[in-house]
């Protein structure tokens, strides 16, 4: 069996031509803009050397700034820089506790996932938890698992529930809207501020534009 992340690699494969901008040329998209805050996300933004001066740039213009990871690689050193750079938050995705599960999700252990959730709670960047459930895989006693670790080192630490939308080669299910509402609830039990989030109670309240590509 192929895990997601096999899956999503080769979906992005077919971006690795895309011309890449300079720091120069997204100073001047950005200003051209009214932006209030950016999310910097991505396949996996935290890979991109730049990042760290991206932050800076955005930080000089007034703007917030939110980085989406999976974890891995953001680890004390890369803190340290999004610290100084004047990094608003970091939205880390919990994908489990368990780590045979995170193997299947993933295809990696982690182990350095958990480790950098704790850094980065010891930083003045904002640390903000989310996880995917998908029935059959990451359930809800996975998802009070991983709230019950992100209680361990902050009760108040925001934590968001998504329910998960088949893609790609993905066998499992959607879950329901009560699915995702009953988690939610669940990792309340040990979290002060738990949000959910499914297709089919999204409303869009803010506009949001993606500049590049």
């Amino acid at each position: 069996m192929t895990n997601i992340a096999d899956d999503v690699r080769e979906h992005f494969s077919a971006t690795k031509d895309v011309e890449l901008l300079s720091l120069s040329e997204f100073e001047t998209i950005v200003k051209g803009l009214n932006v209030k805050q950016a999310v910097l996300g991505g396949e996996e933004c935290t890979v991109d050397e730049e990042l760290p001066n991206v932050v800076d740039s955005l930080t000089s213009l007034g703007i917030k700034t939110l980085v989406t990871t999976n974890g891995h690689r953001l680890n004390g050193e890369l803190i340290e820089e999004l610290e100084e750079a004047g990094l608003s938050a970091t939205r880390m995705s919990i994908k489990a506790y368990d780590d045979s599960i995170h193997r299947l999700y993933t295809g990696q252990t982690n182990k350095s996932v958990l480790k950098n959730f704790r850094l980065l709670s010891e930083s003045r960047v904002k640390p903000i938890a989310e996880s995917t459930l998908i029935p059959g895989l990451v359930e809800q006693n996975e998802i009070e698992r991983i709230a019950e670790f992100i209680a361990s080192i902050n009760p108040a630490i925001p934590y968001r529930v998504d329910g998960f939308l088949p893609s790609y080669k993905a066998t499992w299910r959607a879950p329901s809207p009560d699915e995702v509402i009953r988690a939610a609830h669940a990792a309340q039990r040990y979290l002060w501020c738990v949000h959910y989030l499914h297709c089919a109670t999204v409303q869009h309240e803010n506009k949001v534009t993606s500049i590049y590509p």
